[in-house]
């Protein structure tokens, strides 16, 4: 097996309006964000790219992977472009806020700079064994965000590269947002994840590519003591120093089988019966509570402006000892678990991939919490979609 690696900048100019929370503008830098790209060779090719920025929308993938299917004959179901979901990144989707800046130079400078990696990470690559281990995060670091000792996917996955008895390289699932720094925030940065990077690139010499698991209802709300950016080391330090390497096993990756499973949503939000009862509870709840407004103006903008039309695709990538699956949103812990436990085979969840739509929630907790009323999905819909890909996987 062989595999190839690289990472460049994509930090853009200070000022730029500002994704993730409310719109706001950047004031100055205080870590660069980057793309990084992992080439794996062997009987196949498979290609996974992640995005220091909020979220990836499915047509900037598709235009993306076309590039690269033409200039390295890999097919565009064997490329993974997922972001690691910062929200002190630039504004970079129209699926979060009203009448975003979108800047089409700053698309454009993101996919020349993944093309010019996917180049080096082919043109340079190693013939390498690999390695998983799993590992257990200290619970201090980030946990269930809506109650705090509800159950989350505390797991952290290493798949590891190996050359000559010498790590060369390395691919992380983390199941939390990776949101220490709050709206206040006006500094460009990729906040945790970009944090764990650069720890784990101390205590090993290699930078490693880091994608998110279900994190849809995970994050350091109950843990992080303030939102600083020493807050922002501390927690990677619990991070990086929960990581067991003793827990390590030999994978051999040889023969891919790769699935698409396609999820199609169509309604209408002014004239949907489900869309109309959710709507009109939030319009009431607000009328009872202002300090709900939050959820109310999040709410409005999928009435409104979001996507309720499209098709949208996971996929799945069988080994014989391991599986990776993408989910093109962000899954909570529920629907996470489900995909996870399937069968006893270890599954890797590459979650914000290759598309966004937003949260997932289950219909045992929809309109419970916050994560309900910013998804595209009504109730019973991500149900629907990941029971497909259960059901795809056990075929």
């Amino acid at each position: 097996m062989y595999i190839g690696y690289d990472m460049d900048k994509i930090t853009p100019n200070v000022g730029v309006q500002m994704e993730g929370y409310t719109p706001r503008y950047s004031d100055s830098i205080h870590d660069d964000l980057f793309e990084s790209v992992l080439y794996i060779e062997n009987k196949f090719k498979l290609l996974f790219i992640s995005l220091d920025i909020v979220a990836v929308p499915g047509f900037r993938a598709d235009r993306i992977k076309r590039l690269i299917s033409e200039g390295y004959d890999i097919d565009s179901s064997q490329i993974i472009i997922a972001a690691i979901h910062t929200h002190s990144g630039p504004t970079v989707t129209d699926l979060l806020i009203d009448n975003p800046q979108i800047d089409s130079n700053y698309w454009q400078l993101i996919t020349n700079k993944i093309i010019k990696s996917v180049a080096k990470a082919i043109n340079n690559i190693k013939e390498v064994s690999a390695t998983m281990s799993s590992s257990r995060v200290n619970h201090l670091a980030y946990g269930n965000r809506n109650i705090s000792d509800a159950p989350f996917n505390d797991e952290i996955i290493e798949l590891k590269f190996w050359n000559n008895g010498q790590i060369v390289n390395a691919l992380l699932s983390i199941a939390t947002h990776p949101t220490v720094m709050n709206v206040n925030n006006r500094a460009l940065t990729s906040d945790l994840i970009g944090q764990i990077r650069q720890n784990y690139k101390k205590k090993t010499g290699i930078t490693p590519i880091i994608f998110l698991a279900d994190c849809g209802d995970t994050s350091t709300r109950f843990t992080r003591k303030e939102s600083t950016f020493g807050e922002v080391k501390r927690i990677a330090d619990l991070v990086i120093n929960s990581l067991n390497p003793e827990d390590s096993t030999s994978k051999e990756l040889v023969d891919m089988n790769v699935k698409e499973v396609k999820y199609d949503c169509y309604y209408d939000p002014i004239t949907s019966t489900t869309a109309n009862e959710l709507w009109y509870r939030i319009k009431s709840d607000y009328e009872q509570d202002n300090s709900k407004k939050g959820i109310l103006d999040t709410y409005k903008h999928i009435r409104y402006y979001g996507h309720t039309h499209f098709t949208t695709s996971a996929y799945i990538y069988d080994f014989p000892e391991l599986r990776i699956v993408t989910y093109p949103g962000e899954l909570v812990y529920a629907l996470g678990r489900k995909i996870r436990e399937v069968d006893s085979k270890k599954t890797v969840l590459i979650t914000l991939a290759n598309d966004y739509r937003g949260y997932s929630v289950d219909k045992n907790e929809f309109g419970k919490y916050f994560e309900s009323y910013n998804s595209v999905f009504l109730k019973g819909m991500a149900d629907e979609f990941v029971d497909k890909i259960c059901q795809q996987i056990k075929n």
